[in-house]
């Protein structure tokens, strides 16, 4: 079920019933590595709603296409809404839907730079007697199998678009990877982090300073296979229905933290 598709009186209906869980897709549109599109972030999450959609009592927020990008801002193309913006719409969403009966949330999230402003509108909604899971599909899915390693713009995310957009995945702009290190006892391993004498660190820079295609911290994107992205699509598919499932049982807080 989608909330745009419903009048005002059916949501009131649905969004005041206890058993409903609103899942809120968020994403951002930023650079992708070399071929990945713009949307990827956002485009993901939607098609795991949309593949959920026909769970009982579930509601689909619209999805939420932008997102904090700060540090993908040089890429064209890229739009960034800065964490405290963020930190704002997640919380109007929240607080909205609160205002009509919803009290538990999911936000199938696209994006690793929205947690933070997330996590702090979710505590404000606890506070107030709601509910968040968070989701951050591309953390989960090398724990369902070590054959699918995340990265940010690599074939992880590739192949993923690949199992339902495959005409946007375009071999012409293909490029190998070129990664900076800071120093030669520095090895850079995602955008910021690298490790020293095994340990990581985080030494923050602009990504093109890192890598020259924006993308990097698995397999090259070249790696991907539209195989692989419809047996990861599927697999966290399972996997989310069955977290959902799980999340019903989850008390709602009682204690008014305000």
């Amino acid at each position: 079920m989608y909330l745009a598709d419903l009048c005002w009186q059916e949501a009131g209906k649905v969004l005041s019933d206890p058993e409903t869980i609103v899942v809120i897709p968020v994403g951002s549109t930023e650079q992708h590595g070399c071929v990945g599109p713009l949307g990827t972030d956002w485009m993901i999450p939607d098609e795991f709603c949309r593949r959920i959609s026909g769970m009982d009592h579930i509601v689909i927020a619209p999805t939420i296409p932008y997102g904090v990008a700060t540090h993908h801002i040089n890429f064209p193309g890229t739009i960034d809404l800065g964490i405290e913006t963020m930190i704002k719409v997640m919380g109007a969403v929240f607080e909205s839907l609160f205002r009509h009966g919803a009290r538990r949330f999911v936000v199938m999230n696209g994006h690793g730079g929205n947690d933070p402003a997330i996590e702090k509108a979710a505590l404000e909604i606890y506070r107030r007697g709601g509910l968040v899971a968070l989701i951050d599909w591309w953390g989960i899915a090398p724990k369902l199998n070590p054959a699918w390693p995340t990265g940010h713009g690599d074939a992880q995310e590739t192949a993923a678009v690949m199992a339902f957009r495959p005409d946007l995945i375009k071999p012409e702009y293909l490029l190998d990877n070129v990664v900076s290190a800071p120093t030669k006892n520095l090895k850079p391993v995602h955008i910021n982090t690298v490790l020293f004498e095994g340990a990581p660190v985080k030494i923050i820079r602009e990504i093109r300073d890192t890598v020259n295609t924006g993308g990097f911290g698995g397999l090259e994107s070249k790696m991907a296979t539209r195989e692989w992205g419809v047996a990861m699509m599927d697999g966290m598919t399972k996997w989310i229905e069955d977290f959902i499932n799980e999340y019903r049982s989850v008390k709602l807080p009682e204690k008014d933290w305000e």
